[in-house]
């Protein structure tokens, strides 16, 4: 076995000396070149005459294509001649990139390029067939030797390697005589010979350790790293084929050499080295077909493998090592370096697009990141899925530390973030290993519940420690505001958002318990806390604000969800309160504007507990305690009253307007509770609760967005035909004037008509007083509608007092008739009233309006209804009334005239 391999190693050798002879004296040539061209380049910068790298690289394509037909044309009319060692080492020189200016940035990678290649086989498909003829020759030589026994294993392996030596060798001996693509005679030969030769070298040291154990898996790897150089060596050296050949031929030689599956492992990092071995020849050719060619066959190949065998962490590994290969090797260097635009910009429409290096690197990382995603979800074992979700941690924290200089690569840890985020959530969608194993162990006996939660507790440290190195990419991005904003944004969002998703999701109480779960979500608010407290020290006052409130809005998020965890119903909706108070004190202090966002959220929290969840029905049942009715909302009222005074002091009118109607929906709700407890079963007092949501949704229209704006329209509509129709019930089914078995319970005044219509009523003419923004139309309706609920409940009162609890009773008494006049007359005197403090030209109209209905009521009804003293009566009270009506109206006439000058005269007054 020891002398096996020796005997390979020194064939492999010995290849590399014959086919690398006199690289010393060419590597000098080409030393001399480069000075020589550098030269040049320095003395066209002296002179001015500078361009920019996308004008030089467009503008030298054509003149090269010009050169190259007429050498050609050249070539064709005279003798062919062969071409000198050191016209082949001028040229390659001239393909070498400047070792001052850094890789050039001349990728091209185009539609048109599927063009070209069609053209290209169309005219060489010979030379085609003949590199891949070769190359299963070479393969196919290893096999027949095994299915036919002709030789023995030592045997077969060594004539593939001097078959693949000698391939080499004749490539080499054609390219140093002719040229690779200079001659047209012989125009691409060496790379076919060469690219042979280097998939049958791949083939025997493959089948060396696969197919006859002949080495260890270990000196396997050398023996491929050395054809691998080999391959790198060569692929500077010559054309495009070989490149194409050799990528294409080294990937499917596994395929066709096959071999024992407890070593397919090593077929990963075969080909991770055929993507490194590709990548480094693009480096310098800068083809870019070869790099996007080399990464999908070896990535479609490495997949296919894990699919038809396993083996996890291998192709973990390979995933690793293909991304380091994609960032490092096209922009040559080990700390990236990818300048221009974004690939997030580029796919926004902005010119220029993005570069093909920092292309290549999107493509990597989606591919990678997805890849560990499925990966986490497949693995056979919960181990296994911590390995992949390990790769998505690893490339997330390379994005946010070791990309920091390459701004085209600032978008880049969107990916891995977006994939790490998405593993939790999937393991629940499709129970994955990670959250089998979480739900196993919290079944009995539950020995495992620490080890099932520690990937729980390993995910959030690790989310923490990427918020904290997007805080640190934030306090790096200089002067660019934008890029700093959106790394504030990750670092405020991300460790939360984690919390979130375990919280909802995975339901870690079960197995912390809620405390010790509160404890490690108020370590991650503790975190934010202290991103709020160093960018507010670190940042200047115009640049902090947003960011601090977004760390700040993070820290409270993740107090209030400890809370959540660990509170009650009722003690939750306080501490809720006390935090709705905090964040107000919080922008009075440090002038925090976007941290009224979550004061908002908060409110919309605290209403929705207190209206809906538990809400009005919790208040109402019986098993709930007045003691706690009382804490619930006496208590919320009060921090709401006093975060009021606090936004009073230091003016947002958005939080103002929020919290108003926050206050007033809990007040509104809070007293119809109480009423409900102490006269139950009266759907009057519900549909007070529901006018009460929809006056709240159209206090907060003018404070909110376009589609929030949609969103509270809707919720108005539907809270405003919910207490329609509950209204409807007393007015229709159980109505006490249309039904006998609805008699009138409670005392008078007080009774059971007074809870079915004037809490409606009084909310509906609170809302036409307070709300500003209502429209004309919309007012008068709720005025319209409160009134007629208020004439409704009068109607029925007086009614009571003449008839007794039954109210169905047939025929209207003469004193129910005088009743209704005096109180259709005391109407009209207080809208008079009002009208005249007022100021109101409606209001006294419509006073005047009751007045003739009053008049016509006598002059229709009672004069044919009433008899005897009460009809005189009716008609003395009348004109009395009337007179004093009209004395009344030529009064405020009289008044209004005379103040009307002294307003015209200093430019005031107000049309009423």
């Amino acid at each position: 076995m020891t002398s096996f391999f020796e005997f390979l190693v020194l064939i492999l050798v010995l290849a590399l000396i014959a086919s690398n002879a006199g690289m010393r004296k060419r590597m000098k040539r080409l030393e001399d070149a480069q000075r020589s061209l550098r030269g040049r380049l320095e003395q066209l910068e002296r002179r001015g005459d500078a361009a920019t790298a996308a004008t030089a690289a467009t503008a030298e394509e054509p003149e090269r294509a010009m050169a190259e037909r007429a050498e050609d044309a050249a070539q064709t009319a005279e003798p062919e001649t062969a071409r000198s060692p050191e016209e082949s080492g001028s040229t390659d020189a001239g393909k070498m990139p400047s070792a001052t200016g850094g890789p050039p940035r001349a990728f091209v990678f185009t539609g048109a390029l599927l063009q070209t290649f069609g053209g290209w086989l169309r005219q060489n498909w010979t030379i085609a067939l003949a590199a891949l003829s070769l190359a299963l020759g070479g393969i196919f030589m290893v096999q027949y030797g095994v299915e036919n026994g002709l030789l023995t294993p030592v045997w077969r392996v060594c004539g593939a390697l001097m078959l693949g030596v000698a391939l080499v060798g004749a490539g080499e001996g054609l390219r140093r005589r002719f040229g690779d693509e200079t001659t047209p005679s012989t125009r691409y030969l060496p790379s076919v010979f060469a690219g042979a030769g280097l998939v049958t070298l791949f083939a025997a040291v493959l089948a060396a350790r696969l197919l006859y154990g002949l080495v260890s898996a270990e000196m396997t790897l050398v023996g491929l790293v050395l054809v691998s150089i080999l391959a790198v060596a060569l692929g500077w050296l010559y054309g495009s084929v070989l490149s194409a050949v050799g990528i294409i031929g080294a990937t499917a030689a596994p395929f066709l050499v096959g071999g024992s599956a407890e070593s397919g492992w090593l077929f990963f990092y075969y080909f991770a080295f055929i993507a490194i071995a590709g990548l480094a020849v693009d480096s310098v050719k800068r083809w870019a077909w070869v790099s996007a060619l080399v990464l999908t066959a070896t990535a479609m190949a490495a997949t296919a493998l894990y699919l038809a065998t396993g083996g996890l962490i291998h192709y973990t590994a390979f995933l690793a090592l293909s991304w380091l290969a994609a960032v490092i090797l096209p922009v040559q260097s080990f700390v990236p370096s990818h300048a221009g635009q974004t690939v997030l910009a580029t796919l926004a429409g902005l010119k220029p697009r993005a570069d093909f290096p920092t292309r290549v690197v999107a493509a990597m990382t989606l591919f990678v990141s997805g890849a560990g995603l499925l990966l986490s979800i497949d693995a056979p074992s919960a181990t296994e899925a911590c390995f992949a979700f390990l790769l998505i941690v690893l490339v997330l924290a390379a994005t946010l530390l070791w990309m920091r200089p390459a701004d085209a690569l600032r978008d880049m840890s969107l990916l891995p973030a977006a994939a790490f985020l998405a593993v939790p959530v999937l393991q629940v969608v499709e129970r994955g290993p990670l959250f089998a194993s979480f739900l196993a162990a919290l079944q009995p006996p539950a020995d495992a519940t620490a080890g099932s939660s520690a990937f729980i507790t390993f995910a959030l440290i690790l989310s923490v420690g990427a918020s904290l190195m997007a805080f640190w990419r934030m306090t790096r991005s200089g002067d660019d505001q934008n890029t700093a904003l959106g790394f504030a944004l990750g670092a405020a969002a991300f460790a939360p958002a984690t919390a979130f998703i375990f919280e909802f999701l995975w339901s870690p109480g079960a197995a912390f318990g809620d405390y010790l779960w509160s404890i490690h979500l108020l370590a991650v608010s503790a975190v934010m806390a202290l991103l709020t407290e160093r960018t507010l020290r670190a940042e200047e006052r115009s640049r902090r604000q947003m960011r601090a409130s977004l760390f700040a809005i993070a820290a409270l998020s993740m107090l209030a969800l400890a809370l959540f965890v660990v509170l009650t119903k009722a003690a939750l909706t306080l501490a809720l309160g006390v935090v709705v108070v905090l964040t107000i004190a919080l922008d009075r202090r440090f002038d925090l504007a976007l941290i009224g966002l979550f004061t908002k959220a908060a409110l919309a929290i605290i209403a929705f507990r207190l209206v809906a969840n538990p809400g009005f029905f919790w208040a109402v049942r019986s098993d709930t305690s007045w003691l706690a009715l009382l804490e619930a909302y006496g208590g919320t009222l009060a921090l709401l009253y006093t975060g009021w005074r606090l936004t009073v002091l230091h003016a947002r009118q958005s939080v103002q307007a929020a919290i108003e109607t926050t206050t007033w929906t809990v007040a509104a709700v809070f007293a119809c509770a109480v009423l409900q407890r102490l006269v139950p079963d009266e759907p009057g007092l519900l549909a007070a609760v529901m006018a009460v949501a929809m006056l709240a949704q159209i206090n907060r229209l003018p404070t909110t967005g376009r589609w929030l704006r949609l969103f509270r329209l809707g919720l108005a509509v539907l809270f405003g035909l919910v207490s329609t129709a509950l209204i409807a019930v007393p007015l229709t089914i159980s109505n006490p004037l249309l039904f006998r078995f609805n008699p009138v319970t409670g005392p008078m005044v007080f009774d059971n008509l007074a809870l079915s219509y004037l809490p409606l009523a009084a909310v509906l003419a609170i809302g036409a007083w307070r709300i500003v923004n209502l429209g004309p139309w919309l007012r008068t309706g709720l005025v319209s509608i409160s009134s007629l609920l208020a004439g409704f409940y009068v109607v029925c009162e007086i009614r009571r007092f003449w008839h007794g609890p039954d109210l169905s009773a047939p025929g209207v008494t003469q004193p129910e008739l005088y009743s209704y006049t005096i109180a259709l007359l005391i109407v009209c005197a207080i809208l008079l009233a009002v009208s005249f403090s007022r100021r109101s030209n409606v209001l006294r109209k419509v006073a005047m309006a009751a007045a003739g209905l009053t008049i016509a009521k006598v002059f229709l009804v009672d004069i044919s209804g009433l008899e005897g003293l009460l009809r005189v009566v009716s008609l003395i009270g009348l004109g009395l009334a009337l007179a004093g009506l009209g004395w009344l109206d030529r009064v405020m006439n009289l008044r209004w005239n005379s103040m009307a000058g002294p307003l015209e005269a200093s430019g005031g007054g107000e049309d009423r």
